[in-house]
């Protein structure tokens, strides 16, 4: 039979988008290194999660921020009064300071909080840094994923937390659950170790049955950047969340961006405090269909 103009436009982007993720691909694992960075640690903040799944159809508050380490005087006000309900806290660039760990606790009261370790500040190696995943539910599981390649000066990894959340009933199977990776793309390396970060993302979320969400400050700071994690989210179906203007951008590309898929994304906005980090926080409702 033969197909009209539009089923033709769908099937040469198929074949498009599949050649490309070959490319991407082939380019990738050629190229990366032959031994993994080492140094992971999980450290768990907080364990007061009262809610063992979450509904279809609820709207529920998502917070996306990178809070530069915690050192601006605002920092603790922002987190604490912008996530006071939001049922998933997704922080980049998180410091858990000896001094601040009980504020940290107190935040995330009645909440799960885990975090992936990249590295820890001197001069006493007392303070880690990473990324931490906060939730109002019990997970069905984590994974964390550790950037093949390091950053060049500071000889650092980055690091993802990939979460498994039951929808519905508690024995949610994991491959249905709500599935969210929180992320630090690598920075200042060139676009092959990116490239890498990405395709270990896409292979984590590859054959996911249920819905997706994959945040984080992704560092696009230029438009190679840009495509390569368009063409990944693209090629396991999601969807780039808009926001309003504010989003921390370098030469008009973006650095913190939303992709999901099996559900709805609604009343987008952007927290901009100086004074409290260099990044905007991104927060959103997103509805499980």
């Amino acid at each position: 039979m033969e197909r009209n103009p539009t089923q033709q436009r769908q099937a040469y982007l198929w074949r498009l988008r599949t050649a490309l993720h070959r490319q991407l691909s082939g380019l990738a694992y050629g190229l990366r290194p032959q031994q993994p960075a080492e140094g992971l640690e999980y450290i768990p903040i907080a364990a007061d999660a009262r809610r063992s799944f979450f509904q279809r159809g609820v709207p529920l508050e998502v917070d996306v921020w990178n809070t530069f380490k915690g050192k601006r005087e605002r920092y603790y006000d922002v987190l604490s009064e912008q996530t006071a309900d939001a049922e998933l806290i997704l922080l980049q660039e998180f410091r858990h300071d000896p001094l601040l760990e009980m504020s940290h606790r107190r935040i995330f009261a009645g909440r799960d909080a885990d975090m992936a370790v990249s590295f820890y500040t001197r001069p006493n190696y007392e303070a880690p840094t990473g990324v931490c995943t906060v939730s109002a539910v019990r997970s069905l599981k984590t994974l964390f994923l550790l950037s093949r390649y390091q950053e060049p000066v500071t000889k650092t990894p980055k690091m993802a937390i990939c979460t498994y959340y039951p929808i519905d009933r508690p024995d949610c199977p994991p491959d249905e659950a709500l599935l969210v990776l929180n992320s630090h793309g690598i920075n200042f390396r060139l676009r092959r170790p990116f490239l890498d970060q990405m395709l270990q993302f896409e292979a984590q979320l590859r054959h996911h049955v249920g819905p997706i969400i994959l945040v984080g400050d992704f560092n696009t700071w230029e438009q190679g950047r840009v495509r390569i994690l368009e063409a990944v989210a693209h090629s396991i179906g999601l969807k780039h969340i808009a926001f309003p203007q504010g989003v921390k951008s370098v030469r008009g590309h973006q650095l913190d961006r939303v992709y999901a898929r099996g559900g709805d994304a609604v009343q987008q906005r952007v927290v901009v405090d100086p004074g409290a980090s260099d990044h905007s926080m991104l927060s959103f409702k997103f509805i499980i269909r």
